[in-house]
């Protein structure tokens, strides 16, 4: 594997995860709330974050050469810890980009896709609660959840229920009946004001702490293993993010999906724990 392909599987590995930035751009590309400015700030902000980690590091590795080893086990652990990770997740096979958007919405609501959002892009209402599903086609099931009792011999029947019931059914969870034709339905939301639309972009890439962790800490480390092929590692994980931003902003409603199916993300995890663990230990080489 060359240097420049490792850079590149290496920050894929990292990006194609459902985490913040990715839940932020599909939530602007459903509501086509300012894409190109969301797209291009989040690509500039992994390339300086990036170029920031490797010249940065460097610096260091000159001033205290003995720093860089240590680093770079720290690095090679990040790794397995990573890799480890993504296989219990691929094992338990629960992932799915509704469930990361409910669990999003419970800790970062502003930057995470709505309900609305998530059926738009994957067209699919979660059917989770079950009980209450089945309250409702009985007709025992009002639209503020509370179950009725059948009505008795000689009293009026209740009126019919709404196809469609959303009720909250904790950590983010609904239940309903039906599931709309939503996916040819483009949301008319405001667009949100300019300076508001940079500074949430930028919370999610340059002044992501999570981001700066992988970029500028682990890959940046990682990085300087090559000595002065660290920039075409550098070059190869900037390929990764600009494809992956790139897919995201061009056919993000079609992948949408795709990433909502646990089977799809068993095998992604599948592929990014194996991938982690090759990558670590090829890097465990260059120590020696």
């Amino acid at each position: 594997m060359t240097i420049f392909a490792t850079g590149f599987l290496t920050n894929l590995a990292l990006v194609v995860a459902v985490g913040a930035q990715t839940l932020f751009l599909l939530r602007q590309v459903v509501r086509r709330d300012r894409v190109l400015l969301s797209l291009g700030i989040c690509l500039a902000g992994d390339m300086i974050l990036l170029a920031a980690g490797v010249a940065g590091v460097g610096v260091v590795a000159d001033a205290v050469p003995w720093l860089i080893p240590a680093m770079t086990v720290a690095g090679i652990a990040y790794l397995l810890w990573f890799a480890f990770a993504s296989l219990r997740s691929a094992w338990k096979g629960q992932t799915t980009l509704a469930s990361a958007a409910a669990e999003a919405q419970q800790n970062d609501p502003e930057h995470a896709p709505s309900l609305t959002d998530v059926v738009t892009l994957t067209g699919q209402l979660p059917v989770i609660d079950s009980e209450m599903l089945a309250a409702h086609r009985s007709g025992h099931l009002t639209e503020d959840g509370t179950v009725h009792r059948a009505p008795r011999s000689g009293e009026p029947a209740e009126p019919a229920r709404p196809s469609v019931v959303v009720k909250p059914s904790g950590s983010g969870s609904v239940a309903v009946q039906a599931t709309p034709k939503v996916r040819t339905v483009a949301l008319d939301a405001p667009q949100t004001p300019l300076g508001k639309a940079i500074m949430l972009a930028l919370s999610v890439s340059l002044l992501n702490p999570h981001a700066i962790l992988d970029m500028v800490v682990m890959l940046g480390t990682v990085s300087q293993a090559y000595g002065d092929g660290r920039w075409l590692f550098a070059g190869g994980a900037i390929l990764a993010s600009t494809l992956w931003i790139v897919l995201l902003g061009w056919g993000g409603t079609k992948i949408a999906p795709f990433m909502n199916s646990p089977k799809m993300w068993r095998i992604v995890d599948s592929v990014v724990g194996v991938l982690m663990i090759g990558i670590a230990v090829k890097i465990t080489f260059t120590l020696f």
